[in-house]
């Protein structure tokens, strides 16, 4: 499991001449790629695109995979809840246009997963996210042991083994 240091150390690397440089994910290092197009009334007082919608963007992508049963099955008594969500603003994004959301799970536990994803404007990485997903019991609303069927579809939306690594997304005290 990964620490907060190990957290900044991925995002943030050493030049040769030892200045620290950004790296930005790429789409690549994602499996699931979804679209959304942004809306004028995505809009705020600023002129961009609302910090609220980088936050819904992320849930119709990650809603577009954890609920598909044909990708991700889940026995018919639970269901997906959110636990945590961190997002880090990168740029702007502005209407008229198409964000690209890349999404993939980073880790399965025994009743959750952390999942990753990154918005994309023409290529650029405008926004990373972090979540931490559980499978809730819809009576007992506790969380529920993920079936290994689910594990395996799970591990099916993890990172190719060629990204770039920018992000993790392990806190200290996730179930393991």
């Amino acid at each position: 499991m990964s620490s907060p240091d190990a957290l900044k150390r991925d995002l943030h690397r050493s030049s040769p001449n030892g200045s620290r440089i950004h790296q930005r994910p790429r789409l690549e290092d994602y499996p699931l790629h979804t679209s959304e197009k942004l809306r004028f009334a995505d809009t705020d007082c600023n002129g961009h695109i609302s910090n609220a919608v980088f936050a819904v963007c992320c849930q119709n992508a990650r809603m577009e995979l954890l609920h598909d049963p044909h990708r991700v099955p889940i026995p018919i008594n639970t269901q997906f809840v959110i636990a945590r969500l961190e997002i880090d603003f990168l740029g702007e994004m502005h209407w008229p246009g198409q964000v690209v959301i890349g999404s993939r799970c980073d880790h399965v536990g025994r009743s959750s997963l952390l999942m990753t994803q990154a918005l994309f404007i023409d290529g650029r990485c405008v926004s990373n996210a972090r979540s931490t997903v559980v499978l809730m019991d819809r009576a007992t609303r506790r969380a529920a042991p993920l079936p290994p069927e689910t594990t395996l579809a799970l591990r099916g939306f993890c990172a190719p083994p060629k990204s770039n690594g920018a992000v993790q997304s392990h806190w200290p005290g996730q179930e393991e």
